[in-house]
């Protein structure tokens, strides 16, 4: 029993070895996931720069703690296409069903999946918060705090991957998955103060995780952590949600 884990897990490893190498396979897409959050911050100061500094203090978007949350929503949202690139990708050419003779359940292969995908998505995470202490973030332990968070909101967005690449097309998947990086942009906040605009639009923004997962990020890098458990607790809900989701729509289609 323990010799048929141990090669499960060595089986896993490779798998997601495997898949981290058909990542670095295309270097602008990953290159541009990684560049991404710097670019944001160089617009926030081509921005700042054209209103004034006195102008856009007055602005909460603004504020370096508040942009790197949007800027960590806006890059991880775009790991939910790299995911389903891959997944569909497998799909399409038949190798997953030639994987699926072999002795690895579906959920390795998930693990697997995931796996290869999050090493970008660490990378993405120290780059975003790299630059956000060049361009001004205190240097806290709260950072610390909020790079767990970050994790969770990559998983999330993987996992979302995952659901697109498991049940739709190589040509469909990634359109679906940039609906979701607009959407993600859009009603998390980023881009308008929720809290000033109010009303019902800021209540459905708040139904789905995306302005959560901001705020939880925000919350937390300006140190008020006593904000974060509403956030804290529907990110890492939808979080669990999406992951099961995950898994159960691929052991369908590896049953067919």
């Amino acid at each position: 029993c323990m010799t048929k884990k141990n090669n499960g897990g060595g089986m896993t490893a490779a798998f997601a070895e495997r898949n981290i190498k058909e990542l670095l396979r295309s270097p602008v897409g990953w290159a541009l996931g990684l560049a991404l959050p710097v670019g944001l911050f160089v617009i926030m100061q081509v921005i700042v720069k054209s209103v004034g500094s006195d102008a856009a203090a007055q602005v909460p978007m603004f504020a370096v703690s508040r942009f790197t949350g949007g800027a960590i929503i806006f890059g991880t949202s775009f790991l939910s296409i790299f995911a389903a690139l891959l997944i569909s990708g497998d799909r399409q050419s038949s190798f997953l069903s030639r994987l699926f003779v072999s002795p690895m359940p579906p959920r390795s292969f998930i693990l697997g999946y995931v796996l290869g995908i999050m090493p970008i998505a660490a990378a993405q995470v120290a780059i975003t918060f790299c630059a956000a202490l060049c361009f001004g973030l205190p240097p806290t332990p709260y950072i610390l705090l909020a790079v767990v968070y970050a994790a969770a909101l990559s998983l999330l967005f993987v996992s979302i991957g995952v659901m697109f690449g498991s049940s739709l097309s190589a040509k469909s998947a990634p359109p679906a998955c940039s609906a979701v990086v607009q959407i993600a942009a859009l009603l998390s906040g980023m881009w308008f103060d929720l809290d000033a605009i109010g009303g019902g639009f800021d209540t459905f923004c708040h139904v789905l995780p995306f302005a959560h997962g901001y705020d939880l990020i925000r919350y937390t890098l300006a140190g008020e952590l006593g904000k974060t458990w509403l956030p804290l607790t529907i990110v890492f809900g939808y979080t669990a949600a999406a992951v099961v989701a995950a898994v159960l729509l691929f052991e369908r289609n590896a049953r067919k």
